[in-house]
């Protein structure tokens, strides 16, 4: 199963009081050495809905709630969000976006697990953004939308490449059309989970790859997606 929450930036404490409650002596030297005021709210803004997450994951496969300043969240060498408790060893894998005063965060119980959330806000790109990262045939599923719903679309599918890339540890390292997300909207409309398609160009690429799964959704005027390995619900 793969766990996700979001947060907004209204619903984060803000004293400074609570920022012992929450975060360990470690992040609190890593948040002291962020000098952008933005920089900062993004980075806390991750961090607890990231530990929040967590919090519940590790409650229900042991029935324990460990304070959040025992929950520490780091980043490996390639980037990539861990978490370490001195109260619980659950192996989970997590991955962390966040922007525009929100933060979504998803987790699997199993470690080092490829798995990739992204959050974009819905908005118009400029010209020649999908000719400069799109694949031909996620430019051709672009071309027969139109409006609002071309912009959501793109921005859904831009959304869903940062997934995958995030998923295989490669970020924007790597030409993004080295991946294709088809997505399609469907009846129903897209505030749930839906799957995409995910094909991979391993010749674009500089290792093997897994095979990915990969779900979307829009959350008001935000999209969110996810990709992930061998994972069947959300």
């Amino acid at each position: 199963m793969i766990y996700w929450l979001t947060q907004t930036q209204a619903e984060m404490p803000e004293t400074e009081r609570y920022l012992a409650e929450y975060l360990g002596e470690a992040e609190r030297e890593k948040l002291a050495s962020l000098r952008m005021e933005k920089r900062r709210q993004d980075w806390l803004l991750g961090r607890w809905t990231a530990k929040r997450l967590l919090q519940r994951v590790i409650w229900e496969a042991s029935k324990t709630t460990i304070p959040l300043d025992l929950i520490a969240i780091d980043n490996d060498g390639d980037g990539v969000p861990t978490y370490q408790s001195p109260i619980s060893n659950l192996p989970c894998s997590i991955s962390i976006s966040h922007g525009h005063g929100r933060a979504f965060v998803a987790a699997v119980v199993k470690p080092d697990w490829p798995l990739g959330a992204d959050m974009e806000r819905v908005a118009p790109r400029p010209d020649g953004f999908v000719a400069d990262y799109f694949t031909e045939a996620e430019a051709e599923l672009v071309e027969r939308a139109n409006g609002a719903g071309r912009d959501r679309l793109v921005t859904a599918v831009w959304s869903a490449k940062e997934a995958v890339l995030k998923a295989l540890h490669l970020g924007l390292s790597v030409d993004t059309r080295a991946v294709s997300c088809l997505l399609e909207v469907g009846e129903g409309g897209t505030a749930v989970w839906r799957p995409f398609a995910i094909h991979l160009d391993e010749r674009r690429l500089p290792r093997p790859v897994p095979d990915l799964a990969g779900w979307w959704r829009t959350d008001g005027d935000f999209v969110l997606t996810l990709a992930a390995k061998n994972y069947e619900e959300i």
